[in-house]
């Protein structure tokens, strides 16, 4: 496929939004990287693992897409509204996203031009050491199963460590192992069930995602096989959308449970009826998609109400991620309450949790053009990164089947910089463990 397809869609795009349809400039803007994002995944699965084009798609899903159809279609909600114009909105969005962008993609160094070598390496890996993939998996499923017992301070550290089962279904993938693809399902059914059983359905699309890029990375298929995939997916997530508040909903006054619960309501509300498309339940994806509410909750508090804080939470996130508590006990808890109310002039309950995305926070500490620059050194930072982990992987190959995992919470356009940084640091911390472990113990490098 023309690599320059991507830059050639983005910018008839642009021309068609804001000359034939008249949409607003900034917002034109915004969406045709959207659309430019968007044909770069598509090229780009099957031919690398790209966790770049995940966290893009996501942002400019929840930051441009999401306001966008709340600003022109979906405007009277009385709680969720956008407070700021348009104009002025987007004006920081659409170039705060394109710093970002450009942060992520800025040539830092040479990289592998032939990333399938790690493939091979990971191969002849298994090869020797048939049982890996298996030790992975079993080990990774029983932590899921177990990780509750475990004190609560530890129980993030736990939940990373059961992020190995999906290490080992990409090892599985590489190898020749019979009926891996009975154990593939087993997985990710597991995976589903947990996601029924807690009503709670973001790491379940999430790894989902990491799976379809992966196993696209390893089989490569066609275009048009990637666009079935894509659309199953899809429907998927529409369908989750769609029936997940009636979920549940059944799910705590008891009229059903499990798979035959979901399927039944997928079946009532997506497919034999016409509500998936009804302005109730579009009004209510918009809301769920868009974290512009709470950005322009900001930009209409911050520094009306509240001066800008000039790098506070950036430093207390660096205090809070690379302290323990017991060397820092006041430090930030995640989840976002401590700020939201101060940056939004908005209380929320004392069992809600809201951030302000890494935008919102971006805008909270340096404005306009301190956020803009801002989100573009978090895109260095993120590429720099990712950029580390590709030289660990020429001694290393199997590093690359833990990008998801060190980016699992990363490539959420939602979460404060406190957490993005909190996960970095813990999930390296986890990764650099089993490693060390698995040569440790068994013997094996990996």
């Amino acid at each position: 496929m023309n690599k320059n397809l991507k830059y050639i869609i983005g910018v008839i795009s642009f021309f068609i939004l804001y000359l034939v349809l008249s949409i607003n400039i900034y917002s034109a803007f915004g969406i045709s990287l959207f659309i430019y994002s968007g044909t770069k995944f598509f090229i780009d699965l099957g031919n690398k693992i790209e966790i770049k084009d995940i966290i893009i798609l996501l942002a400019l899903l929840q930051w441009v897409i999401g306001p966008f159809f709340a600003y022109n279609f979906f405007y009277d909600d009385e709680f969720y509204y956008m407070a700021v114009e348009q104009n002025t909105y987007m004006g920081f969005v659409a170039p705060a996203s394109l710093a970002l962008i450009l942060g992520l993609h800025l040539p830092i160094g040479k990289k592998n031009s032939n990333e399938r070598i790690y493939l091979h390496q990971i191969s002849n890996l298994l090869k020797k050491h048939k049982n890996l993939d298996i030790l992975f998996i079993v080990t990774g499923v029983i932590l899921s199963i177990v990780k509750d017992s475990f004190p609560i301070s530890l129980r993030f550290f736990i939940f990373l460590l059961s992020g190995l089962r999906f290490v080992g279904l990409f090892l599985l993938l590489v190898g020749n192992r019979k009926n891996k693809w009975l154990i593939v399902g087993g997985v990710l059914f597991m995976l589903l069930l947990t996601a029924l059983r807690e009503a709670m359905f973001h790491d379940l699309l999430l790894w989902l995602s990491f799976f379809m890029m992966i196993a696209s990375f390893i089989y490569k298929p066609s275009n048009q096989k990637k666009l079935i995939f894509l659309v199953a997916f899809l429907f998927l997530i529409v369908s989750i959308q769609t029936i997940k508040h009636s979920f549940r909903e059944a799910l705590s006054e008891g009229k059903g449970k499990g798979v035959s619960l979901f399927t039944d309501l997928v079946q009532e509300k997506v497919i034999e009826s016409d509500y998936v498309t009804s302005e109730t339940n579009l009004s209510a994806m918009v809301t769920r998609i868009n974290q512009g509410w709470i950005i322009s909750r900001i930009m209409y508090h911050t520094p009306r109400y509240e001066p800008f804080a000039g790098g506070e939470t950036i430093k207390e996130a660096l205090k809070s991620s690379l302290l323990p508590r017991f060397l820092a006990p006041n430090k930030v808890k995640a989840g976002g309450r401590t700020y939201f109310t101060r940056f939004t002039g908005k209380r929320i309950s004392d069992n809600t949790s809201m951030g302000l995305s890494l935008l919102g926070e971006a805008y909270a500490n340096f404005g306009i053009g301190g956020g803009i620059f801002f989100m573009f050194i978090i895109g260095l930072f993120y590429n720099y990164f990712i950029f580390f982990i590709y030289k660990i992987a020429v001694k290393h190959p199997a590093i690359i089947f833990f990008i998801p995992l060190i980016f699992l919470q990363v490539v959420k356009a939602e979460i404060d910089f406190s957490v993005i940084l909190n996960h970095l640091v813990k999930a390296s911390v986890a990764v650099w463990m089993i490693f060390w472990g698995v040569k440790n113990v068994f013997g094996v490098k990996i």
